[in-house]
């Protein structure tokens, strides 16, 4: 009984299946089962087809010409449009126009521009301009600025002894190498007597150079560069101030140490007895070098003469 009655379902419904298809053959299907009608409809349309066609085949879609020709038609209406050239005149700007008076043995070929040509690696004429005006500038201004000079004079190391060092690096701001800032000084820039200047080799340790009689010393610790030469300063005064102040202490039992400029490797030395100065090459007169060098002087200071007041 109960394979006759599973028999008698499958045959209803296979006879409801053959009524339903056989009702619907003569009936049109939806535009999104017929790829070849959309070819000419707008893009997010056909896209729309696409999308319902693969969601309602599910894993029988198969892709056909139709489909593939009507969604490539969609690349015209996709593409961006190419902007006109635009160009810079002066401080305006302007659009070029097509040329009207095209000759009719040129007619059919590709449009001309009726201004100016294009420059090739994006250069414009402004620019051309822009330099040659530069150029006149440096040849009949700049040497008007002659009349303003003044003669330099440099203080002196006992005036000005400290030297502050800066570091740049263009390729990274943020490296701890911009903001290090070196201070150096010479022992004999400072003035001290021999109580002081040895009082101040101890104080400073082994900042101090004594082969070369040089006190030098850095800083990275605060964020900015002026920060840091502002701190190196101040530090160096407080070192100064304190060498030259006796009454407290003079450091007379307490050696100076030096083994911080002991070199740890003994550099070799060249041998005396392999030197031959006789077989040295003999240095060349350059008379013609010195005439020409002779020669641009005078034609400089003549040409300069124009506009030295």
């Amino acid at each position: 009984m109960l394979v006759k009655r599973q028999s008698t379902r499958l045959i209803t419904r296979a006879c409801q299946l053959g009524r339903f298809y056989s009702s619907n053959a003569g009936a049109e299907q939806p535009l999104y089962l017929n790829p070849h009608k959309w070819e000419g409809l707008p893009a997010d349309q056909i896209f729309e087809l696409h999308n319902l066609r693969k969601e309602s085949l599910g894993e029988k879609y198969n892709p056909d010409d139709a489909e593939r020709s009507a969604i490539l038609s969609t690349i015209v209406a996709l593409k961006q449009k190419k902007p006109t050239l635009d160009y810079t005149y002066e401080i305006e700007n302007f659009k070029e126009r097509h040329m009207t008076n095209t000759p009719v043995a040129q007619r059919g070929l590709p449009p001309k521009y009726s201004n100016i040509p294009v420059i090739d690696a994006g250069k414009t004429p402004h620019e051309k301009r822009r330099i040659e005006h530069l150029t006149r500038v440096s040849a009949y201004e700049m040497p008007l600025l002659a009349k303003f000079r003044q003669e330099y004079k440099p203080q002196t190391n006992q005036e000005n002894p400290i030297k502050l060092s800066f570091n740049t690096d263009f390729t990274d701001n943020n490296n701890g190498f911009n903001r290090t800032v070196t201070l150096s000084c010479r022992i004999e820039d400072l003035e001290l007597n021999e109580q002081q200047t040895r009082k101040f080799k101890i104080l400073a340790g082994n900042k101090f150079n004594h082969n070369k009689n040089l006190f030098k010393f850095s800083s990275n610790q605060h964020p900015e560069a002026t920060q840091n030469a502002r701190w190196l300063v101040q530090t160096f005064n407080k070192l100064l101030n304190e060498s030259k102040d006796l009454s407290k202490e003079t450091f007379d039992d307490i050696p100076i140490d030096t083994r911080h400029n002991k070199s740890k490797k003994v550099k070799p030395q060249f041998p005396e007895s392999w030197k031959r100065p006789e077989d040295a090459p003999i240095s060349q007169h350059n008379v013609v070098r010195k005439l020409v060098n002779e020669v641009k002087e005078s034609k400089d200071k003549k040409f300069l003469s124009q506009f030295t007041p």
